[in-house]
């Protein structure tokens, strides 16, 4: 309970809903923790690449889910999950810098290689080890034309 002026709240009854006695009332705690977790699945809508506001529980959510691509045409190939359980911008950090085409489905990519293809530049010693180290990876993958 918390004191409000001079009065006690119950938060648990008064956000409980009216089905199970309580107020109906929304809380806003997890509302919010809910409509960021929802943003970061929202790729191809305006906010792209803006910074959504998190916390280490936004965070955690979002290092624990693994995407299952299926035919590849949903998941993006450098932001989701699909690769072994990571995402390549974060296996390959410098190299997702040089990429041209940060948003394209996997589908799109692993279409005779194309994410080789968008990348510029590739001049270090950095980007020739990761771009090997991804592209063996990419290797074992297999889309799954008719699982969507």
């Amino acid at each position: 309970m918390q004191m409000m002026g001079h009065c006690l709240v119950n938060w648990p009854t008064v956000t409980r809903s009216k089905d199970l006695e309580g107020l109906g009332v929304p809380n806003l705690d997890k509302l919010g923790r809910t409509l960021r977790l929802h943003l970061l699945w929202q790729d191809s809508k305006p906010w792209v690449g803006t910074e959504i506001p998190c916390n280490e529980t936004v965070l955690l959510f979002n290092a624990s889910i693994v995407v299952m691509i299926g035919n590849g045409r949903k998941a993006r190939f450098w932001h989701h999950n699909w690769l072994e359980g990571e995402a390549p911008r974060n296996l390959a950090q410098n190299l997702f810098q040089l990429a041209k085409r940060k948003n394209k489905t996997v589908h799109q990519e692993q279409v005779e290689n194309a994410w080789i293809r968008s990348l510029r530049d590739i001049t270090s010693a950095i980007h020739v080890e990761e771009f090997i180290s991804l592209w063996i990876r990419i290797q074992n993958v297999q889309l799954l034309p008719k699982v969507h």
